[in-house]
């Protein structure tokens, strides 16, 4: 049943004045500027490295380099010797000679890459990347798909797909999970509960899911999310073992004790935590900011969450809320952005809009790429953060201005 909120009431919002320098045309056009810019330097980095062996540019995919070893060693060794530092650090020598990170990811992820090392690498990697591809597209299309034909166009060019793409993470496939079960989850709750346990192959991004079923009552669907999730655990059991979670749980610590903590890495954090670490503040004193954020954070969301939101609200805060919240989050993960981004725009085109809220969606649209810069670009700060509270804060006032409409 959809929320009262969902009947349009926001015609004082002043969107009836037209946006002139932001047209649906020029969207593209500018969207489809930064594609080309950014296919020209992907081009650019695999040419210095592949063709003339430049030693200062790195691999692209580096990450996915990760995945790949992981799982040639699951299938020569057995599984557990995917959470092996040493073995993996002697897999991974030859395609990343200067650089090791550890497989920390939980078993359920290692079932579904399990067959990747079966490709030669490169093959992998574009399989890999494309299947991505057209699932975030797959997602997108759903959402946006019916407001202009060339929508793919802006959906392309998101820094958060160019980001993803050139580390090789896996964020387009956990964002196609989070945004399919929100998407689902007043049409189809059982769908919607097993797009939610996709998510057991990186589970701190599906922490809030649960309080937002409860606070929402949906009871389908959290009883499909933990009976798929059961499921999904069982098959990994019954693949690999029982043996694979101790020795996932010792990855996990020493992962904890050694990269969750490297400056260098939280350079790349947009996160409340990695931004005060990176500036010199202590474990203890980051990590009770980080703290206070989040529960601030939570709190916001169980508000909007038990008020009977619109969809693109629910929505929207359970992304930024899981965003703003987790104390270790790499700038890949920054793709899910495209999940607000996109429910939002659709929200306004309905509802109405302010020009500030146009602009803030822009900015977000950017955050990607901003999150990404301190990364490779000395001396320059993490912004998203700020990014994703004044988001989060949009999402509110959105809210509370349909529920004021809906009680006038």
């Amino acid at each position: 049943m959809p929320a009262a909120t969902d009947t349009p009431k926001t015609a004082s919002l002043d969107s009836a004045t037209p946006v002139r320098w932001l047209t649906p045309g020029r969207i593209c056009l500018y969207a489809a500027t930064l594609l080309v810019l950014e296919c020209v330097v992907v081009a650019a980095w695999w040419y210095g490295h592949s063709v003339i062996a430049n030693p200062t540019v790195p691999r692209l995919g580096w990450d996915f380099v990760v995945y790949w070893c992981a799982s040639g060693l699951a299938q020569m060794h057995g599984a557990v010797a995917a959470y092996d530092w040493e073995l993996l650090r002697v897999a991974k020598t030859p395609l990343l000679p200067n650089t090791f990170g550890p497989f920390a990811y939980p078993p359920t992820f290692l079932l579904m890459i399990y067959p990747l090392a079966a490709l030669p690498f490169s093959m992998a990697l574009v399989l890999f990347a494309l299947t991505g591809i057209a699932l975030y597209l797959g997602y997108l299309r759903a959402v946006v798909g019916h407001l202009h034909r060339y929508w793919f166009v802006p959906a392309l060019a998101f820094p958060g797909v160019w980001t993803t793409l050139i580390s090789g993470q896996n964020s387009l496939y956990t964002l196609a999970a989070a945004g399919g079960a929100l998407w689902l989850m007043r049409r189809h709750p059982v769908a919607a509960g097993a797009c939610i346990a996709l998510l057991c192959v990186k589970p701190q991004l599906g922490v809030l899911f649960p309080l937002m079923l409860l606070c929402e009552r949906r009871w389908t669907t959290m009883a499909a999310a933990a009976g798929c999730s059961a499921l999904f655990v069982g098959l990994t059991v019954m693949a690999f073992g029982v043996d694979i979670y101790p020795a996932f749980l010792h990855s996990l610590a020493m992962f904890r004790e050694t990269v969750a903590v490297n400056i260098d890495t939280l350079r790349g954090a947009p996160t409340v935590f990695g931004v005060l670490y990176v500036a010199g503040a202590s474990i203890p004193l980051a990590n009770g900011v980080h703290a206070a954020v989040a529960l601030c954070t939570i709190a916001t969301c169980v508000w909007v969450w038990c008020t009977k939101p619109r969809l693109a609200l629910s929505a929207s805060a359970l992304v930024v809320g899981t965003l703003l919240t987790q104390p270790y989050l790499i700038y890949y993960d920054l793709a899910w952005l495209a999940i607000p981004v996109a429910l939002l725009c659709v929200d306004m085109i309905r509802f109405g809009s302010r020009g500030w809220e146009r602009l803030l969606l822009i900015v977000t649209w950017f955050a990607p790429m901003q999150g990404l810069s301190p990364f490779f670009i000395d001396h320059v700060p993490q912004l998203t953060p700020l990014v994703l509270v004044c988001l989060l804060g949009l999402i509110v006032l959105r809210h509370q201005a349909a529920r004021s409409a809906a009680q006038s």
